[in-house]
Order: structure tokens, then C-alpha cells, then sequence
């Protein structure tokens, strides 16, 4: 079992003997516009436990784990946490795990509290949840010291109890199979099974009338020979891609998602290679399954050098195939995608982020895709006389923060 560094360690020993500690360090992220208005909390009666709530209760739940959410993954933790406690106190799972991330970290300013923190993942990772929730909380607990691990084993009874998610009436499903590629779990109240808003973008997405409407081409610059050098527009649409692509995949706009995905997956970008896999192999948001597709790209995504995630989803997949796709089959599929989109052909190189000074966190995407000519085409080397700083120069990116493509 991986050991706690020393700093580790001495925050725990402070944070669990004196209840609170401040973070050294704070995430901060430039802000971003909302698409809507935050929702207004406390506007609706509070059901107690166990009681039925009222249709304008619901709605504002919902509403505070969306916007809650939204700005979670804008990294606006300080904004998010009033709205993820609100659907977190009624049973939303993923709601829960953020709060928890947020106060073991103390991200954005937040007073750090480790035991809150682990009180609300663990009520997050009762059954029935994700896997990257359960594989977080199984971490943190792994981290624990021995002499606090009955302290933190009481504060997480008292968390499942009073915020369990069939206590207030709600029920949480898994959605897909791609560990750490989708936001893969989601929660209703259990009384309004027709009109939850939750549920209403891939209910819409599902749908096999929906139509895409691609206003411009994906990739504009023309793309280099394989091994040739790309330029810096050209390096710049390719993240934008898989920044945009990945942003509409987890908003479960499954067919608008995916021209911008194959975009990055035809240069490498293996997060994208696994979504777009995922989208043939099920038919998601009404794009018609195509198994074919499906093995390529997920063949070529799994390939060394990949995150475990995507290699359990591929050995999965595998087996869930129709007989005709004989091992022989499915290796001729794959090698004709490795010899075409392999990360390596198009000058892209992928490796796992260091752990160092964030041992726990809910991100698990820590394998990261980039090209290996970013820093010649799109950046500048600035000394200030102490350090050198990187500066990016290309276009800006349009899409949600890169998942597997970060130009910092």
C-alpha cells in the first residue's frame, strides 16, 4: 500500500486534531461566463426526510447540482460549493464527491476540513456510485493514519445517515462504461421520474431525430504529412477540438461531440480516441452503432502508455463482442488504426501527469496528450531574470478547459 508523504501526513495530523487546516496551495482558474443565471436556494419549502418532495423543490435541486457543477469544472470552487451542498444534502452523489474534493483541499479559498471532506465523499462512494468515486474515497482512506481511521470511519456513518441518498427519496444511476471519460453517474428524486432536468439533455440526445448542425469545418488549417512538423493554427484547432468535443461528451451531446473528437482523435489524442470509441461501440445520441469504428478506435486509444481506465473499457468491450469478431478479427482493426492515428505518427506524445503535492484528488484524468512541437510553434520562452516562464502564443481555445490537451 502507497505510504502518506510527510506533508501529507502533517496536514492530516492537523486537519483531524484540530478539525480545520488552510491549503498552501489554491487552485485558481481564470472565470468564465455562465450560460444561465444561478439558481436561486431556499426559495422552495424543504421536505423532511423520507417525505415526498414538492415539483419546485425538485427543480431548484436540480438546478444548484447543474450550475454547482458547471462551476466546479470552471474551477470556481469558492461559487460552487453553496450549490453543490444544497444537492448534496439531498443525496446527489456527485454533488457530494465535489463538496469532498473541495474541503480536503481547501480549493479556492475554502477553509480546508479533512474530516468534512472525507464525511461527504464517503456518503458520495455508498453503493450505488461511480467507480472514480469509489477509486478517490479508496485512496483517501488508503492515505489515512492508523490512529484516525476510526475517527474518520465515525464521521462517515454519520454522513451516510443523514445524507444517504434513499433517505431524501432519490435514486442515482451509472451511465456508461468509460470510467474517467464521462461524467458517468447521475441522480433524480424518485417522485418525478418524467420531468427531471437532469436527465433531459440525454434524453434529447438519445433521440434519433436530433439534428447536428456543424457551422464551420472542424479543422481549418491543412494538415501536415504524417511526421511532418504541424503549424502553430493548426496545433491550436486540434486542441480546440478535443477541448470542445470533450465538453459536449459530458454534457451528453453524444452526436454534436463527436466531428470534433475524431478531429483529435486522427492526430492521437487518446481521451478522444476512447470517447469516440464509446459513442460508435453504443450508438449514443442517436449515432448509429458502428462496431467497427468502435474496436478501431478504442484499440488504438488502449495501445501502452494509456490510462487503465481505457484499457479495462477495451478488455470489456472486447468481450462483449459479437462471435464474428474473432481476437484475429479484432487485431487486424486495430492495427490499421494504430498504423494511421498512433499518437506517436503525428508528433504527439502522451504521458501521465505527477501526483507530486496532489495525491488525492477526484480528476483522474492524469493521462495528458500533447504535441511534442507545442513549444516551438506555440509558445514563448520569457526570463525574468529568476525563472523562465512559458507563454502561450497561439490561438486562444474556445472550448471548456482541455481535458487531455492543457496548454499550460
Amino acid at each position: 500500500m502507497r505510504r502518506p508523504s510527510a506533508h501529507i501526513l502533517s496536514a492530516l495530523l492537523l486537519c483531524l486534531g484540530a478539525g480545520v487546516a488552510s491549503a498552501e496551495e489554491q487552485d485558481t482558474a481564470p472565470a468564465a461566463d455562465d450560460e444561465s443565471d444561478p439558481p436561486v436556494l431556499g426559495a422552495a419549502p424543504r421536505p423532511a426526510p423520507n417525505e415526498t418532495a414538492s415539483p419546485a423543490f425538485m427543480a431548484e435541486i436540480y438546478a444548484a447540482a447543474r450550475h454547482g457543477g458547471r462551476l466546479y469544472d470552471q474551477r470556481r470552487y469558492a461559487e460552487s460549493l453553496p450549490y453543490l451542498l444544497a444537492a448534496a444534502e439531498r443525496g446527489f452523489k456527485l454533488a457530494q464527491a465535489s463538496a469532498g474534493d473541495i474541503y480536503l483541499h481547501g480549493r479556492g479559498g475554502v477553509e480546508r476540513n479533512v474530516l468534512v471532506g472525507i464525511g461527504w465523499l464517503g456518503v458520495a462512494a455508498a453503493p450505488a456510485t461511480s467507480r472514480r468515486i469509489a477509486d478517490y474515497f479508496e485512496s483517501v482512506q488508503a492515505q489515512l493514519p492508523d490512529a484516525h481511521e476510526g475517527n474518520a470511519e465515525r464521521v462517515v456513518e454519520e454522513f451516510r445517515a443523514r445524507y444517504g441518498h434513499a433517505r431524501h427519496r432519490v435514486e442515482c444511476r451509472v451511465f456508461g462504461n468509460v470510467v474517467n471519460v464521462v461524467q458517468d453517474i447521475g441522480c433524480r428524486f424518485r417522485d418525478d421520474p418524467e420531468a427531471d432536468p437532469l436527465f433531459e439533455e440525454r434524453q434529447r440526445a438519445q433521440s434519433d431525430v436530433e439534428e447536428v448542425v456543424v457551422t464551420a469545418p472542424i479543422i481549418d488549417t491543412p494538415a501536415p504529412e504524417i511526421g511532418e512538423v504541424p503549424s502553430g493554427q493548426f496545433i491550436a484547432e486540434v486542441y480546440d477540438a478535443a477541448n470542445r468535443g470533450s465538453a459536449l461528451y459530458n454534457e451528453g451531446k453524444y452526436k454534436e461531440a463527436l466531428p470534433f473528437l475524431v478531429a483529435a482523435a486522427r492526430r492521437g489524442f487518446k481521451w478522444a480516441q476512447a470517447s469516440a470509441a464509446d459513442i460508435y461501440l453504443n450508438g449514443r445520441g442517436g449515432v448509429a452503432p458502428d462496431l467497427e469504428a468502435g474496436i478501431g478506435w478504442l484499440g488504438v486509444a488502449a495501445e501502452p502508455r494509456t490510462a487503465g481506465s481505457i484499457s479495462r473499457y477495451f478488455k470489456d468491450s472486447m468481450a462483449r463482442l459479437p462471435d464474428r469478431y474473432t481476437p484475429e478479427v479484432v487485431q487486424t482493426i486495430v492495427a490499421d488504426y494504430s498504423d494511421r492515428y498512433g499518437n506517436a505518427q503525428h508528433r504527439v506524445a502522451c504521458r501521465f501527469e505527477s501526483d507530486e503535492g496532489r495525491t488525492w484528488s477526484l480528476y483522474f484524468k492524469t493521462l495528458q496528450c500533447r504535441f511534442i512541437d507545442e513549444a516551438t510553434q506555440c509558445r514563448n520562452l520569457v526570463f525574468d531574470g529568476t525563472e523562465v516562464n512559458s507563454q502561450w502564443t497561439c490561438e486562444p481555445l474556445r472550448g471548456s478547459r482541455a481535458l487531455d490537451a492543457r496548454p499550460y
